[in-house]
């Protein structure tokens, strides 16, 4: 019995006539604006998928392609081996659908990019690009499309002519992930220095401060939920981030708060807890984040079923405890509510219903006393797709309290 983290999303997930990217929503996608005339919503980069066949000169009625079209979107490869959407914007025709030759005015969209879309009552109509509505901090495919030399001008680039969610998680980016920043100041740096070199036409589309990085949680930071909602703090940095609790209960497969801040606490000590953050100055609890665990991490040094005791330590009452892992032997069917939020993500919560599954439970043994099923679960054993500290939780509970 081997444990290991499931194979990454490494493809495109289809092609069109615009440009299609990887994406996280900042912000819920709702097709209801309910009193805003116009609403804008952030998307930052994890991945260019693939380039459009859009190409420019360009007859909406034309039987034919012109013989002397260019492609407006070009998918390239950095030195680095990071793909890069290089796209083009055409001249203006005074026929509606119709493009004029490619100009030679291009810029540059990749990982870690934020982009804007814009939404008001006519785009949220049928054929708009909202198919329905999306959570924030999803993972979304996004289709993008140059506009005219005449509209860059101006400092408007780029349309985001759809938005559709996607059948995989943040666990299954992971590898593209680590583009990112990997701090707040970093991160809008990066886009400050981008806008300023070499995308200056993107100005009123590339978002440099609303930005999103990477963050590995260190062993010190601790949970608090004393303000209502959870926040995670003593990050090393003079900020604590927000986990909304939708995007907590899915991304770590849990149905009940408890358990899944049981998880974290794990994760934590083990080393083993990233976060993508998404920073706004205009929201009250902080900049906003979505968890992601490595079970890669956790389980180290499990090599079949049994019981593990494991280099992470975790604080009890002020004392030391050692974190020890038990495996179940064999497979077994789980009938539960209902199949995991993350199917990409192999750990689940009690509550679950799983083909095939191995008991998974982390104990907690200090010097006096143990401390059993601080968390307590399965291990999907199915089919695979592709600030200062402010208060911390009081005590440890099992999942059975």
């Amino acid at each position: 019995m081997l444990f290991k983290s499931r194979a990454c999303f490494t493809g495109p997930a289809s092609e069109g006539k615009d440009s299609k990217f990887l994406a996280v929503n900042h912000e819920a996608l709702k097709l209801d604006l309910g009193e805003k005339k116009m609403a804008v919503h952030r998307f930052t980069i994890l991945r260019p998928l693939s380039a459009g066949f859009a190409s420019a000169p360009y007859k909406l009625k034309s039987p034919k392609r012109d013989p002397e079209a260019k492609v407006l979107s070009e998918l390239r490869y950095g030195e680095d081996g990071h793909p890069v959407m290089r796209m083009w914007s055409f001249k203006k025709q005074g026929q509606p659908g119709n493009k004029g030759p490619r100009s030679d005015t291009s810029w540059c969209l990749r990982a870690g990019n934020t982009i804007k879309l814009w939404l008001d009552e006519e785009r949220v109509k049928e054929g708009g690009p909202l198919a329905g509505e999306i959570p924030a901090l999803s993972v979304c495919e996004i289709s993008v499309a140059p506009k005219n030399e005449e509209s860059v001008r101006n400092g408007w680039c780029i349309k985001i002519t759809s938005v559709r969610p996607v059948g995989f998680s943040l666990h299954s980016m992971i590898g593209d992930l680590h583009l990112l920043s990997s701090s707040l100041s970093e991160a809008r740096t990066r886009e400050l220095a981008l806008l300023a070199n070499e995308q200056q036409v993107l100005e009123k589309e590339l978002e440099t401060q609303s930005v999103a990085f990477l963050l590995q949680v260190r062993r010190e930071a601790q949970l608090d939920e004393s303000g209502g909602t959870l926040k995670i703090v003593n990050l090393g940095d003079p900020f604590h981030v927000e986990i909304p609790t939708e995007a907590l209960l899915s991304a770590t497969n849990c149905t009940r708060m408890d358990w899944a801040c049981a998880m974290l606490e794990v994760a934590i000590a083990a080393g083993a807890l990233s976060l993508l953050v998404v920073a706004n100055d205009f929201w009250k609890g902080g900049p906003r984040a979505v968890p992601i665990v490595s079970a890669t991490t956790l389980f180290s040094d499990v090599t079949g079923p049994g019981t593990f005791k494991t280099p992470f330590l975790m604080d009890v009452d002020g004392n030391e405890a050692e974190v020890w892992i038990q495996v179940g032997a064999d497979r077994v069917a789980v009938a539960g509510s209902k199949p995991p939020a993350c199917d990409d993500y192999e750990l689940t919560g009690l509550d679950a219903e799983l083909a095939a599954a191995y008991p998974v439970q982390f104990d907690l043994h200090c010097h006096d006393k143990t401390v059993p099923a601080i968390w307590k679960g399965y291990l999907n054993a199915g089919p695979t797709r592709c600030q200062p500290v402010m208060a911390k939780r009081k005590r440890f509970q099992t999942m059975d309290e």
